[in-house]
């Protein structure tokens, strides 16, 4: 589904592009690798229980059911659901079958106020349940955590609507309508800066083609630019220390001569005879 780095997998090269992608976009890439929600099952709240039986205190787990998100998922929004694998056995001393369980999908529209447009999408039932705990489409997609949208077009409808936020693009007609949606939907605002906008839901793909157009545009300082730099400054400072004697100059000289020598020498360690 997602092509963004993985922990499991290799680090990227420091000569790469991918390296070199800013910071902001790195913090985004990790937020998207926080557990999410969970959706298929539930939690268990108190880490210990009693034994019935032996009367005593043992832990409970956690497990999180593994979830496989086709390319499907990202063409729509489906609340955090995804494809589950197993095996299902239809009678008891019968061998068993591997099934895969999709969820219900179905399309619907949906109304943006920040955008103005209404979208067709391909949703479930917890997703359009979300919508109407959240009050609202986008609410749902700016109040959501990012790791829970599990979808890329809802990652880049919810970049459209940042940089519509903090851009303040007119998407309604009416002057009083404009302002009234930035009102409402400022708290979205404050905790985001134009930058971490910018790079806010793209695909591994698409930051390294905005790297490469901007290192383009501002192509960085070859190495040797900048020794030669610095060179010639130690050389300006060195011209402006004028020695107060020549005798010290000749002495400073010689001495930078020898130890210069004696380092290219490969009979300076050895005694004369």
């Amino acid at each position: 589904m997602f092509k963004f780095f993985n922990v499991k997998s290799l680090k990227p090269s420091p000569h790469s592009v991918q390296a070199r992608l800013p910071e902001v976009y790195q913090k985004y890439v990790k937020s998207l690798q926080l557990p999410p929600t969970p959706v298929h099952y539930i939690p268990n709240e108190n880490k210990y229980v009693l034994n019935p039986i032996t009367k005593e205190r043992e832990r409970r787990e956690n497990r999180a059911i593994p979830l496989k998100f086709p390319v499907e998922a990202d063409e729509g929004i489906w609340g955090g659901e995804g494809v589950i694998q197993g095996f299902i056995r239809e009678k008891k001393k019968r061998r068993r079958f591997p099934n895969y369980w999709v969820p219900k999908l179905k399309k619907s529209v949906v109304y943006s106020e920040i955008l103005n447009m209404y979208m067709e999408l391909t949703v479930t039932e917890r997703t359009l349940r979300l919508i109407d705990q959240y009050y609202g489409f986008d609410h749902y997609i700016l109040g959501s955590p990012v790791q829970d949208l599990k979808s890329q077009l809802a990652l880049s409808i919810r970049r459209k609507m940042l940089l519509a936020l903090l851009n303040e693009e007119k998407y309604h007609e009416d002057e009083a309508t404009h302002k009234e949606v930035l009102e409402k939907y400022k708290k979205y605002m404050i905790p985001v800066l134009s930058e971490e906008a910018e790079w806010f839901g793209l695909t591994e793909r698409q930051a390294v083609q905005k790297q490469r157009l901007l290192e383009e545009e501002s192509p960085p300082l070859p190495l040797k630019h900048a020794i030669r730099q610095i060179y010639i400054e130690d050389m300006k400072r060195k011209a402006e220390e004028k020695p107060s004697e020549e005798g010290d100059v000749e002495t400073v000289e010689g001495e930078g001569n020898k130890s210069w020598v004696s380092k290219i020498n490969p009979f300076s360690s050895r005694k004369k005879e």
